[in-house]
């Protein structure tokens, strides 16, 4: 309950709203200064009034000053402003976890005290430390993979609270990430770093994910001034930024791709098809995940996307929404990856019969052994072994995207169809991605106007 108290002729409302991160609680004032020919009566109950509205805005964080800790107004920034954003599971926990480092540096300082120096230090600092752990990869080491074999399935992944496919996969020496280690390792009741070997030691960190701390930090201070709890963005254009060192998308040629289909054929369906698919679709690696056969209509050779599957750390895979509004989109293919979408269901219901009722009827068209949507992990680390295995350029899922729309940009497709067969939300956005293909394309078409008119002209002459 708010306290009021007198002070001549004017008021002081105190309304509290919980504690801060010391356990001491978070006190807000204000001053009522009623008008001056009011009844007793009449003061009272506007009193009460004044203090319950000032108290729920208190309670809501609508209420608050320069003298707010950064740790409680990122708490309360989550609440009201993330809360309410709509933003992607995706997005929120990369929030998430980008806040905790930065809360650590900068938390006990007051909002209204933090200057650029304050956040210049702090990229200083983060530039010069390695990665987060939670970034790295882990396999069982090779002393304990035996011992690890020999324990029954049930028995670790029931106590560790990990699916059977990500047990397996281990056993047969494959990589998991850290956050499954650790329940295996407390599982088991051992040591994770005796337990586990880390197959990607940690890196400094790049230019790129300081500003991603950045782009962060001055949402929040953005947020802020809009609140009226500081009177300036203390970080606009007044810190020194690294140079981005994100790197031109990996692709393929022409040339590369017809090899790398070519040697395609002669591989399982499953991931013929995946492969392929992506390929010609230019899809996200999650809209593939997310493809139900509801998706595909066969007689028009059209799949659309409606959806997208996504994974969080410790929390597994779930369907959300695709990238952006645009990313819900219609695509036209070629007869044979219906074909080979013909070929995979028939398969994929001789595996169901196999399996009987364990199969979860989810309608998805790469799944795991028992129905449930397969992470596209398992589709990442088998193209790896594809390429490793023929010595081609090693490229990931994503290259396979890139690899989609730089050919039909070099083909000369305008890149408008470019754009809406991507899902990109702006034209600028394909423009920016494949500015590289673009110049390259745009250096041939001069060159070839050249040979034609110039060559031509100067030969009449």
């Amino acid at each position: 309950m708010a306290n009021i108290q007198q002070r001549g002729n004017t008021y002081k409302i105190t309304a509290y709203s919980g504690y801060d991160t010391n356990g001491k609680q978070i006190r807000h004032t204000m001053t009522y200064n009623p008008p001056e020919e009011m009844s007793p009566a009449k003061l009272k109950k506007e009193l009460k009034k004044v203090a319950l509205e000032f108290e729920e805005k208190c309670n809501l964080g609508y209420v608050m000053d320069s003298n707010i800790k950064f740790i409680d107004f990122v708490e309360i920034w989550f609440k009201n402003y993330v809360g309410n954003k709509s933003l992607s599971p995706v997005t929120v926990k990369g929030y998430q976890d980008l806040s905790i480092k930065i809360v650590v540096e900068l938390g006990h300082i007051k909002m209204g005290k933090i200057t650029a120096k304050h956040i210049q230090d702090f990229y200083s600092k983060i530039k010069g430390s390695t990665g987060v752990r939670g970034g790295e990869k882990f396999k069982v080491s090779d002393e304990y993979l035996e011992i690890i074999s020999q324990i029954k399935q049930k028995d670790i992944s029931t106590k560790a609270g990990i699916n059977d496919d990500a047990l397996r996969r281990l056993k047969k020496g494959g990589n998991t990430t850290f956050e499954v280690a650790l329940r295996i390792s407390k599982a088991l009741k051992n040591d994770l770093d005796t337990l586990f070997k880390s197959t990607n030691p940690q890196r400094q960190v790049s230019n790129e994910t300081v500003l991603h701390y950045h782009k962060l930090l001055n949402n929040i201070m953005n947020n802020a001034v809009k609140w009226s709890v500081i009177p300036f963005n203390p970080i606009e254009k007044r810190v020194e930024l690294p140079k981005s060192d994100r790197k031109e998308p990996a692709y393929m040629d022409d040339k590369e791709a017809l090899e790398f289909l070519e040697l395609l054929e002669e591989e399982p369906l499953k991931y013929k098809l995946a492969l392929n698919l992506l390929i010609f679709s230019g899809f996200r690696r999650g809209e593939i995940g997310g493809l139900k056969w509801a998706d595909i209509d066969f007689d028009a050779k059209i799949i659309t996307i409606k959806r997208a599957l996504k994974y969080i750390p410790g929390e597994g895979l779930f369907e959300g929404d695709t990238k952006t509004f645009k990313s819900k989109r219609s695509i036209k293919l070629p007869d044979f990856i219906f074909d080979l979408l013909k070929a995979h269901r028939v398969w994929q219901l001789e595996e169901r019969l196999k399996v009987g009722d364990r199969w979860n009827d989810n309608d998805y068209v790469f799944t795991r052994w028992n129905g449930q949507p397969m992470s596209l992990d398992t589709i990442g680390a088998y193209l790896k072994k594809f390429t490793d295995k023929h010595g081609l350029k090693p490229v990931h899922l994503h290259s396979l995207r890139h690899t989609n729309a730089s050919i039909l940009i070099a083909s000369g497709v305008d890149l408008k169809t470019v754009s809406s067969r991507l899902g990109h939300s702006n034209l600028s956005t394909t423009g920016n991605i494949y500015a590289h293909v673009i110049n390259s394309a745009d250096a041939k078409a001069s060159d070839a106007l050249d040979n034609i008119l110039v060559t031509s002209s100067r030969k009449a002459l």
